[in-house]
C-alpha cells in the first residue's frame, strides 16, 4: 500500500477521533487546536510541594494558551498513531508516520487557521472581522490569566517580604521557609512557561496579520488587537521578572 493510499483511509479516522478529543469549548476554526475547560478550574486547593499554585494550573484561561505547539502536536500525533491502529492494513508504520505529520501541520500551522477561515468566508471584510473577533477572545482570555498570575503573584511578594524580615530577625523556620520558597520558584517557572507559550501565540497572529496584509486586505484593526496582546504579554513578563528579582535576594543559607 502507498503512503497515499495510506492517507486516504487514515485522515478521515483522524480527523473525526482529533474532533471527538478536542471536545466542543472551542470552535472548529479557533487558532489551532488548544484547551477545553476545566471544571476542577473554580476550586481553590493548597499546592504540593514544590508544585505550582493550582490557581495558575488549573484555570481554564492557562490550560487555552498552554496546549499549542509541541504539545497540540503531540497529541495530533497519538490520534494519528491510534487511528492507524484502528485501520487493518500492512503498512501501518507508514500510516503512523504520514498521520502524525499531518496531524502536527494541523496543531502547530497558521496556514491551517488561514485556509479554513477563507473556506468559510470569501468576502474579505468578514473573514477579518472573524480574525478579529478570535484574537479579542484570545485577549479577553489573556487578560483573567494575568488577574489570576496577579494575585498568586502578589501573594509570593508578601511571602517574600515576610521571609526577608525574619532573616533579618534570625526568626526564619528553615524547613518551613524551603517550602515556600519552592512554591515561589514553581509558580515563578509555571509563568515563565506560559511567557513562552503566549509568545508563540502572538507569533501566530501576526503570521496571519502578515498573510492577509500581502493579499492585499486592510489589517489595522486585526494589528491593533495582536498590539494589544503584546503589551499584555510584555506587562505580565514585566511583573514575573519582578518576582523573579525579589526571590534572588533571598538566601537561606
Amino acid at each position: 500500500m502507498t503512503l497515499i493510499d495510506c492517507f486516504h483511509r487514515c485522515v478521515t479516522t483522524i480527523l473525526i477521533s482529533t474532533m471527538l478529543m478536542s471536545g466542543c469549548a472551542d470552535s472548529m476554526y479557533s487558532m489551532p487546536h488548544f484547551g477545553s475547560s476545566s471544571p476542577a478550574a473554580s476550586t481553590q486547593t493548597q499546592p504540593a510541594v514544590g508544585q505550582a499554585d493550582p490557581r495558575l494550573k488549573q484555570s481554564d484561561e492557562a490550560q487555552f494558551f498552554s496546549r499549542s505547539g509541541w504539545t497540540a502536536c503531540a497529541g495530533g500525533a497519538v490520534v494519528g498513531v491510534i487511528g492507524c491502529q484502528l485501520l487493518s492494513h500492512n503498512d501501518k508504520a507508514k500510516c503512523m508516520l504520514a498521520s502524525a505529520l499531518v496531524l502536527c501541520g494541523v496543531a502547530m500551522g497558521t496556514n491551517y487557521y488561514l485556509d479554513q477561515r477563507r473556506s468559510q468566508y470569501s468576502n474579505t471584510e468578514q473573514r477579518l472581522d472573524a480574525m478579529i473577533a478570535d484574537v479579542r477572545e484570545d485577549n479577553r482570555k489573556l487578560q483573567n490569566l494575568t488577574q489570576t498570575a496577579r494575585t498568586v503573584m502578589a501573594e509570593d511578594k508578601q511571602q517574600l517580604t515576610k521571609l526577608k524580615k525574619d532573616i533579618a530577625a534570625n526568626k526564619v523556620e528553615k524547613s518551613k521557609a524551603q517550602q515556600q520558597i519552592a512554591e515561589i520558584d514553581a509558580n515563578t517557572k509555571y509563568l515563565k512557561d506560559t511567557l513562552v507559550d503566549l509568545k508563540a501565540r502572538e507569533k501566530q497572529w501576526r503570521e496571519v496579520a502578515s498573510s492577509e496584509r500581502a493579499s492585499g486586505a486592510r489589517v489595522d484593526t486585526l494589528d491593533a488587537e495582536i498590539n494589544r496582546m503584546q503589551q499584555q504579554i510584555a506587562s505580565l513578563e514585566s511583573e514575573i521578572n519582578e518576582l523573579y528579582q525579589q526571590r534572588s535576594a533571598i538566601h537561606l543559607g
